[in-house]
């Protein structure tokens, strides 16, 4: 009983389990020589697959760009992207002016209608707009084109503002002429006291007319100004398109580089 105890509990190793000196269990018929041929050939065939790879990693570094340029792309993409914030930031700082000036521009109308009226725009000569500002548009804020400039002396109370202005009275006879008779020289006062308010309605024209030569001089002034920054404003725009383009293709490089690196 003891004995088969201990038989049982130590069993007899395998012979199929068991290896020879190489580790590799062998075949019926099969001498030590084939298996290492077979070895061989296996560690053959690991070396070619392993010197093939170290060929595609030779090539692969071969073409890869310098470390320079590396670091040149990822400065120049620094770069880029800080000039891509600056033009951004500079649209909404020209955009944010065009408003205001959008905001002015109705201002003045409503004050040139209070004080021209609704034809202010026939009265001062100024067509109406064409439309609405575009950013690379070239015209102005009233939609009109300048041929030449206002002078200060230009006759503007006489054409432009002729609808304001009412027919002067004929002069009257001076009151001294020497004639004694009462009724006469209270016609005389009478004439005079007309005489005297259409002077004073005709300096109230000309300080009108004086006044809405300013505001259209002020309109004028701004529709150029307008047009410079458009002007600024679309050549910020093309920068920014182009400071765009550069910045996607240098980042369709970069990616790129850092794999090969």
């Amino acid at each position: 009983m003891r004995r088969a105890q201990s038989v049982r509990n130590y069993p007899r190793q395998s012979l199929a389990l068991a290896s020879d000196d190489l580790g590799v269990l062998r075949e019926p018929g099969e001498s030590d020589e084939d298996v290492l041929r077979k070895q061989l050939l296996e560690r053959d065939r690991e070396v070619e697959r392993l010197a093939t790879q170290v060929q595609q990693l030779q090539t692969m570094l071969l073409e890869r760009p310098p470390i320079e340029h590396i670091q040149e792309l990822k400065k120049e993409h620094k770069n880029l992207e800080l000039l891509l914030q600056g033009t951004q930031r500079e649209n909404e700082r020209c955009m944010a002016d065009l408003d205001r000036a959008k905001t002015r521009e109705k201002l003045l109308e409503r004050k040139l209608c209070e004080l021209a009226g609704e034809n202010w725009q026939s009265s001062l000569d100024i067509p109406p707009a064409a439309g609405t500002i575009g950013i690379g548009s070239r015209s102005g804020i009233l939609g009109h084109q300048r041929s030449a400039t206002i002078s200060s002396g230009s006759p503007l109370h006489t054409s432009t503002f002729s609808g304001f202005h009412h027919p002067r009275a004929p002069p009257s006879p001076s009151p001294f002429r020497g004639n004694a008779n009462p009724t006469q020289s209270q016609t005389d006062d009478q004439s005079g006291n007309r005489s005297i308010d259409a002077d004073v309605q005709h300096q109230k024209q000309q300080a009108m007319a004086a006044k809405l030569e300013q505001i259209k001089l002020l309109v004028l002034g701004m529709d150029q100004r307008l047009q410079t920054r458009q002007e600024t404003l679309a050549k910020t725009v093309e920068k920014a398109e182009n400071a765009t383009k550069k910045f996607e293709t240098v980042r369709k490089e970069l990616p790129v580089a850092i794999d090969v690196n």
